[in-house]
């Protein structure tokens, strides 16, 4: 790589770099989890990766009891419960002094301070497999748009190597730094997603209003150099989203933008255990049934919209 090693040293926590995955965009891909989001969505699964700081996160069916964590912390704010660690996570500074200590690896970091150098060298391991399938890397979160020098150099650093790339946003952001980083050559797919379309419901649901992200998702197409890169995805949960106002008003907007790519995303419940491993709370929703899932991909596609349902978000 010969980009400036300013750029290459450009940080970022990362959550996690997901390899070989098949739900973040066309072909095989590496995911790079950036950690930090703007929106509150009281369905997220990746609750962890929705504080900008970084956090500890705990796995009890590792704990063997030694109960070092809790002679290592300087807040003195572990204690070894029937089921594993307990931390009192309002004291925590995730200092990391309890996963250092820990053998069994029970408390850990939820992310890493990486450069974009550190992450090329993940997703370089499997650039042959990007190439073969039509796959590349997805920087999603978390939220892109709030990690925008870091994702700009990435996307420029997976230039130089060929790697085609996919933003994974929620549209809330600048309008110009969202166009920016989509008009990227390399950049072939803005994972768009749509939450709900009443301004009101959205921001009880996520904590924002929606005029922001249905503006950039307007913008994006206008401007025919980014206008067929657009795959929107549309979470949805029983009772929340799925309504027939709610999908209408979905539908009427789609057919107005002439979006070629949607994917209808059923709820699931992996992020209740991982909220409660930081310290958090999350509701349990529902999924919509199949049944109710098959109606929104016919009313769709009776308007002429190409619809896939995927049953997990």
């Amino acid at each position: 790589m010969s980009k400036s090693n300013t750029a290459l040293n450009t940080t970022a926590l990362v959550g996690d770099i997901q390899k070989f995955s098949t739900q973040d965009g066309p072909g095989i891909r590496s995911t790079v989890f950036l950690k930090g989001c703007p929106l509150r969505c009281v369905w997220c699964h990746n609750p962890e990766m929705i504080r900008p700081e970084n956090q500890m996160i705990l796995s009890p069916s590792r704990c063997i009891g030694c109960g070092v964590c809790a002679e290592v912390c300087p807040e003195g704010g572990i204690t070894i419960g029937e089921h594993g660690p307990v931390i009192d996570f309002a004291s925590c500074s995730a200092c990391g002094a309890c996963s250092e200590a820990c053998y069994s690896k029970a408390i850990n970091p939820v992310a890493k301070e990486m450069s974009v150098e550190e992450v090329m060298a993940a997703v370089l391991q499997d650039k042959d497999f990007y190439a073969d399938s039509g796959g590349g890397v997805t920087i999603s979160g978390g939220e892109p748009l709030s990690h925008v020098p870091f994702a700009r150099a990435l996307i420029d650093a997976c230039a130089e190597e060929d790697i085609n790339v996919c933003i994974d946003t929620s549209g809330y952001g600048r309008t110009y730094q969202l166009m920016d980083l989509a008009l990227s050559p390399n950049v072939t797919h803005v994972l768009y997603d749509l939450k709900h379309m009443d301004p009101a419901s959205h921001e009880k649901l996520t904590g924002v209003r929606n005029e922001r992200i249905l503006a950039n998702l307007r913008t994006l197409a206008a401007d025919p150099r980014t206008h067929d890169k657009i795959w929107v995805r549309m979470p949805l949960i029983k009772d929340i989203n799925d309504g027939d106002e709610t999908i209408q008003a979905a539908v009427i907007l789609l057919k107005e933008l002439a979006i070629k790519q949607v994917s209808l995303l059923g709820y699931h419940e992996m992020g209740i255990a991982k909220a409660r491993n930081i310290g958090a709370q999350f509701e349990r929703f529902e999924e919509p049934s199949g049944e109710r899932m098959l109606e929104i991909q016919h009313q769709m596609e009776a308007a002429g919209i190409n619809v896939e349902i995927r049953s997990a978000m």
